[in-house]
């Protein structure tokens, strides 16, 4: 019996990942529930490679083959509390290949049910895992100007006259269900690289041509195959076809002098025919040493050119031409490092790094890591694929997550016209659990929260909790003032302003700037008054003379401090370190455990 791998990455709805979600295997064949591949997923929303028994290899390299299929189908359960459990049906599994299975969870309101199947072969609630793009002036209106690969696609899940339901996702999460759905992942690789060039271009070809849309429908492109590509839901897709996906996703097939995708008919080439690319006789091409461009012109003519695009839908690409790699400098190697700190907020496995623009250690050592998590090559080279999945994660996360797009917020920070409180869903909520979770940052008291647009008691938790901080009405309600002190937190922390601050007492709040060596006057008396009294409760924290300039010896019994509050351990005191310092110093005092000040 052979051997194949399943990886199953899970998410919130809006792309962050999900830790600690159990994962259940069962043989879809015989129903038994493999107790022994259970398995959890890590703080980047991953399980660890699963393998799994399969078929061999040669029934899928063999066009003859007709009796039997090429790879074993294993049922996939997602669960993790406050969570609507979700089922994959039929994840394929072949022979030394990794599925590779990513899935949504919704977080369980009381109006659903308690459970969500997400079927191969079944379309009919999708819509609950679809996050609706907000395209402007709509997706065809602007890539008619030109070929620009779009970042959302709308498929139709049957024919065109069917009634039948849309569903828009990534174009590339949609290349990727093609390309696992089309072609076995076990065939050569330039076989696959010239079947995915060509399912990327015929869906371009719909959508430049707007081939639907121009006729009253309101999709790009459908499943079916009798009239376009196949395509299945939040189906399992391979590592080898991600991979290449990756690499070109923006890259279309033309003629020679000629602007517009080709339209890349192809089929099979057993059980149907056409006048475009076989897919089965590819494999042959392949093993005799085409290259995937000499596979395309052999079946479309000499003139068939493979063309590039960097016009890609709020997408910031710009590869800069060459691999960037340990011992390259300069401002490509400092955007490659901003991007990664921001993505490693919401994958915290990928290490943080000094912006300085050298690509050391640290550098490889991050960028390794991003690949591991997004199925890349582990090399720790920036190359093509590596820059543009960068770039395309650190739009999504700026997006979802930061309530930003490339630092512009979305919001103007005036107060919607009513309170926002327990119940309440949409985008104003979506804005104040961010905004919450910057005050995290800044007040010791208040604790992240999920961004999930929901207004719970989690979300009616922290905002209590700010509101006392800030000695506004505990009520948990967000009405025009804690709006108003939430925003301009938010607001400061973007440009550097001082922070505001709590009304009592006025002696103890932050003083706006970070206090660290080289600083001296009154902050920093404070600063060593509170550490010799945290001191007579910790040991560890040494004490310092309290004379209003910061030393060494300050900064290192500032790093006690923050080492056994799970601060960072930077020796500086900003608003965290300062808040912290204060309140376990307060706590000390009221325990009768600090003597004197």
């Amino acid at each position: 019996m052979a051997t194949g791998y399943l990886q199953v990455m899970v998410t919130t709805q809006t792309a962050l990942p999900l830790e600690n979600v159990k994962i259940t295997i069962t043989d879809s064949a015989t129903q038994q529930v493999l107790t022994d591949k259970t398995a959890y997923t890590d703080n980047s929303g991953q399980t660890p490679l699963i393998p799994l028994d399969t078929v061999d290899a040669d029934y899928s390299l063999d066009e003859e083959n007709t009796t039997i299929l090429p790879y074993k189908n294993y049922d996939i359960t997602i669960e993790k509390d406050y969570f609507i459990r979700g089922q994959i049906l039929g994840a394929q599994i072949y022979d030394g290949e990794t599925t590779v299975q990513v899935i949504s969870l919704m977080p369980r309101p009381t109006d659903f049910g308690n459970e969500f199947e997400s079927e191969l072969n079944r379309g009919d609630i999708q819509k609950l895992f679809t996050v609706e793009p907000n395209l402007q002036n709509g997706t065809n209106d602007y890539v008619l100007q030109r070929v620009v690969i779009p970042e959302y696609i709308t498929i139709h899940l049957g024919r065109p006259d069917a009634s039948a339901d849309n569903v828009t996702v990534p174009f590339i999460t949609y290349l990727k269900s093609v390309a696992a759905s089309e072609i076995y992942p076990t065939w050569p690789e330039n076989a696959l690289r010239a079947n995915i060039h060509a399912q990327i271009s015929f869906a371009l070809n719909r959508i430049y041509t707007e081939w639907y849309r121009s006729r009253g429908y309101n999709f790009d492109i459908t499943n079916s195959t009798s009239f376009d590509q196949k395509y299945i839901h939040n189906r399992s897709t391979f590592r080898s076809t991600d991979k290449i996906v990756d690499e070109i996703f923006n890259t279309y097939v033309t003629r020679t002098y000629t602007r517009e995708p080709y339209f890349t008919e192809y089929c099979d080439g057993k059980q149907v025919t056409c006048n475009g690319l076989k897919q089965w006789g590819t494999v042959d091409l392949a093993n005799q040493g085409m290259s995937p461009l000499e596979i395309l012109q052999y079946y479309y003519g000499d003139d068939i050119v493979i063309n590039e695009t960097n016009n890609i839908a709020n997408v910031t690409t710009s590869y800069p031409g060459q691999s960037l790699r340990r011992g390259s400098t300069g401002q490509n190697v400092r955007i490659i490092q901003a991007q990664l700190n921001r993505i490693s907020d919401n994958y915290p496995a990928i290490p943080k790094q000094t912006v300085d623009g050298v690509f050391g250690a640290t550098t490889e050592n991050a960028v390794k890591k991003f690949q591991r998590i997004f199925k890349l090559t582990a090399d720790g080279v920036v190359g093509k694929s590596t820059w543009n999945k960068i770039s395309y994660i650190y739009v999504a996360v700026k997006k979802l997550a930061e309530l930003t797009s490339e630092g512009e917020t979305i919001s103007d920070g005036s107060y919607p016209g009513r309170a926002v409180r327990r119940g309440d869903r949409g985008i104003n909520v979506l804005i104040v659990q961010y905004y919450i979770n910057v005050a995290s940052q800044y007040v010791s008291t208040v604790s992240e929260v999920e961004l999930d647009g929901v207004f719970g008691p989690a979300l009616e938790r922290q905002v209590v909790n700010f509101q006392r901080y800030y000695n506004l009405s505990a009520d948990g309600v967000v009405g025009a003032a804690t709006w108003d002190k939430m925003y301009r937190l938010f607001l400061s922390t973007q440009e550097g302003v001082t922070l505001p601050q709590p009304t009592p007492p006025a002696s103890r709040t932050y003083p706006g700037t970070l206090q660290k060596i080289g600083s001296r006057g009154n902050d920093v008396r404070q600063i060593q008054q509170w550490l010799n009294g945290v001191a007579q409760g910790y040991p560890s924290v040494p004490t310092v003379n309290v004379d209003g300039i910061f030393g060494p010896a300050t900064q290192s019994s500032v790093i006690a401090f923050q080492r056994i509050s799970g601060l960072s351990t930077d020796g500086i005191v900003g608003p965290m370190t300062w808040n912290k310092l204060y309140n376990r110093w307060q706590t000390l005092t009221a325990d009768g455990v600090i003597l004197s000040n």
